[in-house]
């Protein structure tokens, strides 16, 4: 014969049982004991419901790790440090990020970022405030800095319509092109005779001028007075050779440039078109090359003037940067 399965009894019978016990003795106790036991079951079965409605959060003290915020809050997805609950300790935080300053590559205390981090004028396109773009006038090509990619090109060379020594074509980006024409007319409104020598060359031009200095004289004695192809700033288009229009062609390229009407008037005033001597005397060692009064360099009125002002003749060290005596 199957046992029955016995019915649930409901908490009412389960109290009324209790209170039933056999011994009138302990009537009462039973009674205050079934008391507290149905206040406690009330208690707990109102707490379970209230707690499945409001559940505890998690806990955020010291010794436990926060569950990281979801990528879509706009927050670092990474792990976050127990000590981020606390302040982080002076040693610890991070420095200003590249990407925070006006100029990015450039060292952060260097007198560019001072310059721009007042507001004056910079590249209006944020891509331009970077000394790596070679579209940007404030690009750094040295011997540590090529152009990237070497075979640059730009896109924007006008022809200038002045005076020039060389079979060559006076090519220059758009924006030098201009500044240019502006620094030749009010040299010549002071009566001084400009002329173009050199200015933007090709990768494939810049491989024959430099092979041929090598030719010539070796690979050292050419890295000190010519580029490699991919390291040359006229290859940039912001750079040009000038010369003295009234000067014989035995002065060209020579340091006798240095002491012609031309290159006193460049040194003098070519910061206020935008332009300066790139590679000036004494300075050898940090831009790489002999000095060359005839090379010129654009990087915008307001660089070029700030340099004059503080009395800084290397970009290298306007930039911060070390010296860039060598190849890599």
């Amino acid at each position: 014969m199957d046992r029955l399965r016995p019915t649930p009894r409901s908490l009412a019978d389960r109290l009324r049982a209790g209170l039933s016990w056999p011994r009138p003795g302990s009537v009462a106790v039973s009674a205050i004991g079934a008391g507290l036991i149905f206040c406690g079951a009330v208690g707990l079965e109102a707490g379970s419901l209230q707690s499945s409605a409001n559940p505890s959060p998690p806990s955020t003290t010291a010794n436990s790790t926060p569950r990281p915020p979801s990528p879509s809050s706009g927050q670092p997805s990474s792990p976050v440090s127990p000590r981020s609950t606390t302040q982080a300790p002076t040693s610890t935080i991070p420095s200003t990020p590249a990407s925070s300053l006006p100029i990015a590559g450039a060292s952060a205390d260097a007198p560019i970022q001072k310059l721009f981090a007042t507001g004056t004028a910079a590249p209006a396109q944020e891509s331009l405030r970077s000394i790596a773009n070679p579209e940007s006038p404030l690009v750094l090509v040295n011997k540590t800095h090529p152009l990237t990619p070497v075979d640059y090109m730009p896109a924007d060379l006008v022809t200038l319509p002045v005076r020039t020594g060389s079979t060559e074509p006076a090519l220059l980006r758009a924006e030098a092109a201009a500044a240019v024409e502006r620094m030749f007319a009010a040299a010549a409104a002071e009566g001084v005779s400009i002329s173009i020598k050199s200015s933007y060359r090709s990768f494939e031009t810049q491989t024959s001028v430099y092979n041929g200095h090598v030719a010539s004289k070796g690979v050292a004695a050419a890295d000190a007075s010519s580029a490699r192809p991919g390291f040359s700033e006229h290859q940039s288009g912001f750079a040009l050779d000038i010369g003295d229009a009234n000067s014989g062609a035995d002065c060209d390229f020579t340091f006798c440039v240095a002491d012609t009407a031309a290159g006193k008037w460049v040194a003098a005033h070519g910061a206020d078109h935008g332009f300066v001597v790139r590679y000036p005397v004494g300075l050898e060692s940090t831009t790489g090359y002999l000095a060359e009064p005839w090379h010129l360099r654009y990087l915008g009125i307001a660089v070029a003037q700030d340099m004059r002002v503080r009395g800084i003749q290397s970009y290298e060290d306007y930039l911060g940067l070390p010296d860039a005596p060598s190849y890599k």
